[in-house]
């Protein structure tokens, strides 16, 4: 390799070493640099999230602003970081004079979403220490909370998140066994404003699918792993899903109200689900470790009898203690059953 490099020229060489660095981060996990203290800047929604459950109270700031949901849940020295921006697609970058007067001693970055590159490149030319975190999918995450929780000095609560993690992983994986011989439960997964755009299968936002071992009722070639893939309603009909599941409000107004939904078994039969999203959405933008809770409701509602005999815990009482977990908050049993039961009109879409 140092050979290959010895023959470039210095721009091409600033080149290959970030692709290198970038080839590096995607297969093999690096050490973190030590920060025990002082704010610890996420470049991505995903890294912040990862972030917020491990030390809420190491955030520098956000990457967008918290939706009115979040303020239910999350503490008020959370709420009210600034937003400083991140990569994550859609053009979206950090504002690097505001990450830099907030002073954070440590970057994580990660593959998980777009523009790796331009923010690891931007972190390095501010100076910053970067922890680069493998989060491609559910299974990266009790790696990832053990990394993140030893770089930071709180190991015994990497360790204890990453132990949920792994539970819940191994959970999952015992219920794909059990549903694995029964027929295949194939779901549509709405977004957008009309319901009429997607993803294909492997993209990241539609794992929990696959998690609970159902399959993407689509059929595409798109190869991105970040979706939002238009398609008609024509696809939808000959398709012909035995569930939908969106966390859209439009899209699920769309399909309650617009007649031509009606032709679809799966509204008929009142196999539509609208995913819950306190503090924020539980399924993808960002595709975050609320997915650990999120594939257990999804299989709680598309394979009840299998969930309880894997889960054993009620979904409203698997809440409870998630929130306990990974929020530090408590939720009453009334508050666990309303944060399972959304109002569609109180969420746009918006990502």
């Amino acid at each position: 390799m140092s050979r290959f490099f010895a023959r470039l020229s210095a721009p091409l060489l600033g080149a290959a070493l970030l692709l290198h660095g970038a080839f590096a981060l995607a297969q093999t996990p690096a050490a973190c640099p030590s920060a025990s203290s002082d704010p610890v800047y996420g470049s991505s929604p995903v890294n912040n999230y990862l972030l917020l459950a491990l030390a809420p109270e190491r955030m520098a700031g956000l990457n967008f602003p918290w939706s009115k949901q979040a303020a239910q849940i999350l503490p008020k020295s959370v709420l009210d970081l600034p937003v400083l921006g991140g990569w994550f697609g859609q053009g979206k970058t950090a504002n690097l004079e505001q990450v830099l007067r907030v002073h954070p001693t440590l970057a994580l970055v990660s593959e998980a979403t777009v523009g790796t590159q331009a923010s690891t490149a931007a972190m390095r030319k501010l100076g910053l220490p970067i922890c680069p975190v493998r989060l491609d999918s559910l299974a990266d995450y009790p790696a990832a909370f053990r990394q993140v929780g030893q770089a930071l000095g709180i190991a015994a609560r990497g360790e204890a998140l990453a132990a949920d993690a792994q539970t819940t992983l191994d959970d999952l994986a015992a219920l794909r066994q059990r549903v694995s011989a029964q027929k295949p439960v194939r779901i549509y997964y709405a977004e957008g404003e009309d319901g009429l755009a997607s993803e294909c299968s492997g993209s990241i936002h539609a794992e929990v699918i696959t998690a609970i071992g159902a399959h993407n009722a689509l059929h595409c070639t798109d190869g991105s792993r970040f979706g939002m893939v238009r398609v008609s309603f024509e696809q939808i009909l000959a398709a012909d899903p035995d569930w939908i599941l969106t966390q859209d409000g439009p899209a699920m107004r769309a399909i309650q109200t617009e007649p031509r939904w009606r032709l679809l078994r799966a509204v008929r039969e009142g196999h539509v689900l609208f995913a819950p999203q306190v503090p924020f959405r539980w399924i993808d933008r960002p595709p975050s470790f609320m997915r650990l809770l999120a594939a257990p409701w999804l299989a709680s509602r598309i394979f009840p009898a299998d969930y309880r005999a894997v889960f054993k815990t009620p979904i409203d009482a698997r809440t409870e203690a998630f929130f306990a977990l990974y929020f530090k908050r408590t939720l009453s049993a009334a508050q666990a059953r309303a944060v399972l039961a959304p109002d569609p009109t109180d969420y746009p879409t918006k990502y």
